[in-house]
């Protein structure tokens, strides 16, 4: 594995070195507008192409050489699931890149993802949430009828709400770092998870360096990877005991998308189309890039230290985040103001 390692580093590095080419090839750019999109050259929308890159040479090299995939040995999978993981991030994957060239419906894209879902969560039944457990509620909870709804629910919420946090550079490639970082230590996966990271290192650097943006096909992809990674610690690893412990990795992007399509909605906007009331926006009116994404990391980190290190009630994390973020809103909103 050691030397996997090292084969995957030199496939970044020999990406690193060609990322014109690469951008060339694939030819999706975002263009700045002046309004919401204000940097200031074209910059290539390639995340989601790099990141498949190395899964599926991962992949590969796992199921070719170790008999393994997504290192769960031979025995505890089936080509069937092998099917439907691979059509979930495939078509997610096409999805993102439709959506970045042509700037797809939301309504239309929300309808598709949820027939995309459909169809891999009915192929890979170990994707399906049968039932879950609270920290706080003595009782597990069975969704029997309701379980393909509310695993797609959870899928739709997760993917909406990630695309929605994503704004400046490095701000999502840091939140995964955080999210991929937990699970490694949690899971002790070491080989899964440290590819992971690797993958978003680079995406991070090349990123600062605004020689690319991850673009809906590179948030689509990660999300993707993030909900079965989610889902596999809950229902194949057991690693992941509680639902509210998935929670607590997604609260600030959650709140974030609660927050905005409360406030568009409230003031008559669609809340689908974009504005410049979201944190990053917020914070980097008065903080330089590295600080504004240095406070989101602290920020995302927050409630992950209180329930899992300081072991505090889940209640007692939710309402103090939920004043932290509140606090900071308030405080950007009136410097701004």
């Amino acid at each position: 594995m050691i030397n996997f390692f090292f084969i995957f580093i030199i496939l970044n590095l020999i990406i690193f070195l060609n990322i014109k080419k690469i951008s060339k090839f694939v030819n999706i750019f975002d263009v700045p507008d002046k309004k919401l999109k204000t940097h200031k050259k074209k910059t290539p929308l390639i995340g989601g192409t790099i990141i498949l890159l190395n899964l599926f040479l991962l992949i590969a090299y796992q199921i070719i050489f170790l008999g393994e995939f997504f290192f769960l040995e031979k025995e505890y999978f089936k080509t069937i699931d092998i099917i439907g993981i691979f059509i979930l991030i495939l078509s997610f994957y096409l999805l993102g890149l439709y959506d970045d060239k042509y700037n797809l419906n939301p309504l239309k894209k929300i309808f598709l993802s949820i027939i995309l879902i459909f169809i891999s969560i009915t192929l890979n039944k170990e994707l399906i949430i049968f039932n879950f457990s609270l920290s706080f509620y003595d009782s597990r909870i069975f969704l029997e009828n309701f379980s393909l709804i509310f695993t797609i629910f959870c899928f739709i919420v997760l993917m909406n709400s990630l695309n929605f946090y994503d704004g400046i550079n490095g701000q999502s490639c840091i939140y995964f770092l955080v999210v991929f970082s937990y699970l490694l230590i949690l899971t002790k996966r070491y080989e899964f998870y440290g590819l992971i990271l690797i993958i978003l290192f680079f995406l991070l650097v090349l990123n600062l360096k605004n020689q690319l943006f991850l673009g809906d096909n590179g948030i689509y992809v990660l999300s993707i990877i993030l909900s079965i990674a989610l889902i596999y610690e809950h229902n194949v690893y057991k690693n992941i005991i509680f639902a509210d412990e998935i929670f607590i990795l997604l609260l600030l992007p959650g709140l974030e998308l609660i927050r905005l399509t409360i406030t568009r909605l409230l003031k008559g906007k669609n809340p689908f189309y974009g504005d410049k009331d979201h944190i990053h926006h917020l914070l980097i009116k008065r903080n330089s890039l590295i600080k504004t994404n240095l406070i989101l990391a602290i920020i995302t980190s927050l409630p992950i230290i209180l329930f899992k290190v300081l072991v505090l009630n889940f209640f007692l994390v939710f309402i103090f985040f939920l004043i932290i973020y509140g606090f900071i809103i308030l405080k950007m909103k009136k410097n701004a103001s």
